[in-house]
């Protein structure tokens, strides 16, 4: 006999072991109700389950001699064998001895769980009653979303959350099985824009959207575009997948990330990501204010007066970000978020956003899109002062120069005195390296998934208020880290080679030099290490 299923409870010490009522009998009423015509209500529309026949009954594909041990029966009109064991089920004030039964239908759209009574209390063996009877299939929640902004694409109703293969990332053998974990709870026939990572609403005294769900508990997030409704659908499904995006590079509860409850017991929990997406313009246009850990972090979006285009529909914008306080949590900052204080520290903190808003769409794009935010402000040159390719003139030698003082490679129109600027010249020796990466392997979505890794390896490895050059360390011990578990020894030697000439192409090279993490005193090297240094 099987343990007790669903609560830990207090059970008579008498209880029976022994069932009146036979598995096939118990069968043959549980399958009736389970092959009867249904509706199935979906995001995608709606699908009718015709009646099924079982008037020929099952087969057990199990001999076993008494009837209370578990037994298989053959599927008969059903999808897949149906298994059948005996369980206690726990009723709120009393304990029944029954038969639990799965029935799949066809695609398995559904799966029946079914306990039907097997003790002695059964008013009629020959004809048992079904105590408990439900769909066990995970119901589908989605919604219509801009997959990352209007230019890249159009509107596509996506599921809440996406399969695990819709993230660029690999899903590591650490993460519980069913990841990622449900991003909303429908309650009430409802279902609403908050879940246990993201609370999405249109601003601070603003409830989040809400739909009815159907009868099967599936619901869909269908607003029209650019409505507030649609503008908070939106953000709402970028926070959540980049929750699931870092969580798989290792963002976890014990790192500080942002979730209501922490079902490990790690970190502290009370601090999802309270999303708002304005319906109009807000300071500074879009930020993300990111609090200690167990604080609730806060991301603003809002619209673009120039372009009459909103944040919120564009992940360059949010989940740069949301980068922000993945960075502000990890480098020294997971007890205060305040680890990112000096210039170029700071800078990074721009960097690093822009860098995974450009990589994560670039990971499934033909061709490398090199500028940021060109879609919202309604312009070919994006949002920083130059694209992000190979030939980007900024070096850390510049760091601290203002326009006019830049010579390298026309870049006298450059400013690199504010930390939005500085910060480009980190982004661009990041991307170089995603592609140095990439180029060592002979696989892009290799390359991106190691560097990815590394970054976010490093970011942990990276002390308080770090300058370029310290955070460039910390990557370089992230991928020696990699040494013989991701990366074979040979393939180390030319990815670790291949990192180096991306740092010294932007001046962070062996001899580069920087006196703190402040802008004075910058001076940039091209240098590599010297042969047979490890580091």
């Amino acid at each position: 006999m099987d343990r007790v299923v669903g609560d830990t409870v207090s059970v008579p010490t008498d209880l029976p072991v022994t069932p009146v009522v036979s598995a096939e009998t118990a069968l043959r009423v549980a399958a009736a109700k389970a092959a009867a015509p249904s509706t199935i209500t979906g995001p995608f529309g709606s699908d009718e389950l015709p009646a099924l026949d079982v008037s020929g009954g099952f087969e057990r594909l199990s001999v076993q001699p008494e009837n209370n041990r578990p037994v298989t029966f053959a599927k008969g009109p059903f999808a897949e064998a149906i298994p059948a064991r005996l369980v206690y089920l726990y009723m709120g004030g009393e304990t029944r001895l029954a038969w639990f039964f799965t029935f799949s239908r066809e695609h398995l759209l559904v799966q029946y769980h079914a306990f039907v009574e097997a003790d002695e209390r059964a008013a009629d063996p020959a004809a048992p009653e079904i105590l408990y009877f439900y769909d066990a299939t995970n119901h589908a929640i989605a919604g219509t979303v801009f997959r990352h902004n209007p230019m890249e694409g159009d509107l596509a109703q996506v599921t809440f959350p996406p399969p695990p293969a819709d993230y660029p990332t690999l899903v590591p053998d650490t993460l519980p099985p069913g990841f990622p974990d449900a991003w909303t709870k429908p309650a009430n026939g409802t279902v609403a824009t908050e879940g246990n990572n993201v609370r999405a609403s249109s601003g601070e005294d603003a409830p989040p959207f809400e739909v009815g769900v159907g009868a099967g508990g599936d619901g869909v997030f269908n607003p029209l575009v650019n409505t507030p409704e649609h503008l908070v659908t939106n953000i709402f499904y970028f926070c959540n997948y980049m929750h699931d995006f870092f969580i798989m590079l290792g963002f976890t509860e014990e790192s500080g990330n942002f979730q209501t409850v922490n079902p490990t017991g790690l970190g502290k929990g009370a601090d999802p990501v309270l999303a708002f997406a304005h319906p109009g313009p807000v300071p500074g246009t879009a930020n993300m204010a990111t609090r200690a850990d167990g604080v609730a972090a806060e991301m603003n979006m809002g619209l673009v007066a120039r372009s009459g285009r909103h944040t919120a529909n564009d992940a360059d914008v949010v989940y740069h970000e949301f980068c922000h306080g993945v960075t502000n949590r990890l480098v020294g900052g997971m007890a205060d978020a305040n680890g990112l204080r000096e210039k170029q520290s700071t800078s990074m903190g721009e960097g690093w956003g822009d860098y995974f808003a450009l990589t994560l769409i670039n990971f499934s794009r033909p061709e490398e899109r090199v500028v940021l935010g060109n879609w919202v402000v309604d312009s070919p040159k994006g949002i920083r002062q130059r694209p992000y390719d190979s030939r980007y003139p900024g070096t850390f030698g510049d760091i601290g120069k203002r326009r006019g003082e830049v010579t390298g490679d026309g870049g006298a129109d450059l400013d690199y005195a504010e930390i939005h600027n500085v910060g480009e010249i980190w982004c661009a020796a990041l991307m170089e390296l995603t592609r140095s990466t990439s180029a060592a392997l002979g696989n892009k979505e290799r390359g991106y998934r190691l560097t990815w890794q590394a970054v976010v390896d490093g970011l942990k490895l990276t002390p308080r208020n770090p300058s370029f050059l310290t955070a460039r360390d910390a990557v370089l011990a992230a991928f020696k880290a990699m040494r013989g578990r991701a990366l074979t020894e040979e393939e180390y030697k030319v990815v670790r080679t291949g990192a180096w000439e991306a740092f010294a192409r932007f001046g962070m090279g062996f001899d580069a030099f920087s006196p703190n993490a402040s802008f004075a005193g910058c001076r940039s090297g091209t240098a590599m290490p010297p042969a047979g240094s490890e580091d």
